[in-house]
């Protein structure tokens, strides 16, 4: 199990035995069938994390999701088992400002594409939140900028500006450039000012953990971290998040 991307979303467990067990209970094995495996096991916690179990010939795969408070519009493919292509659009005018490699427990549920061509699903309820790994914290936008990691980027207008504002995908530029869906990856370079933090309690587990938001051209992009660390409001946060991506497919059939 990845440790530090389960506790951010409150599923810190000390065994994988002990994680199945808790959803199993939670949602009495109940099954459903997808394309591809045998069944899914799922439980989404009214807080946004979800924990998706997948059962196929080798066994059983956790791999867990979260539902954000404001959808965004996106375009996204499957790119590999669990993984996807994500396509993000601009709020205010719908343009694609940036492509990024996401994992997602509703991969199967998405048609397979890549950069070459395949197809492709706009949605306007896209769930993309990144889940905070390795990274620095600064106390405010004058102490990044006056650091070794301060960059300058190009504004709307085309001046250059030096603001923390990076969403960056290794893997997705490389996917656009060789065409090869090896050993794509979730993680992304992320640096951005947190503009409001949220403290929550993942009602399975009772475990808590933090909403870190980021203001991004597409919205509001949630950082998810366990509930013991230490940010706030104003704070720049520089490092490395694993991106997850949803399309709306669980949340439509909790509706049904």
């Amino acid at each position: 199990m990845m440790d530090n991307e389960y506790a951010a979303l409150g599923f810190s467990y000390d065994s994988f035995d002990d994680l199945m067990y808790d959803l199993m209970e939670e949602t009495c094995g109940k099954a459903l069938v997808v394309p591809g495996f045998e069944g899914v096991v799922v439980y989404q916690d009214p807080t946004g994390p979800r924990m998706a179990a997948f059962k196929d010939e080798e066994g059983w795969r956790t791999t867990p999701g979260f539902l954000t408070d404001a959808p965004i519009d996106a375009t996204a493919y499957r790119a590999g088992d669990f993984i996807t292509h994500v396509a993000l659009h601009r709020a205010n005018n719908g343009e694609v400002f940036t492509n990024v490699i996401a994992a997602s427990d509703e991969f199967f549920a998405l048609p397979a594409g890549n950069p070459a061509g395949g197809q492709s699903v706009r949605t306007s309820q896209g769930a993309l939140s990144a889940w905070a790994t390795d990274y620095e914290l600064f106390d405010d936008t004058t102490a990044w900028a006056a650091s070794d990691k301060a960059f300058e980027s190009k504004a709307a207008d085309g001046t250059r500006q030096t603001t923390p504002n990076m969403l960056f995908s290794p893997s997705a530029e490389k996917f656009h450039k060789n065409l090869s869906p090896r050993d794509l990856s979730p993680y992304a370079k992320l640096v951005g000012e947190i503009a409001s933090i949220k403290k929550r309690t993942n009602q399975l587990t009772k475990q808590t953990f933090l909403i870190a938001s980021i203001d991004y051209p597409a919205g509001e992009l949630p950082v998810l971290l366990p509930g013991d660390a230490t940010i706030k409001t104003g704070n720049v946060f520089d490092g490395t998040g694993f991106l997850s991506f949803g399309a709306g497919f669980w949340a439509s059939r909790d509706k049904k």
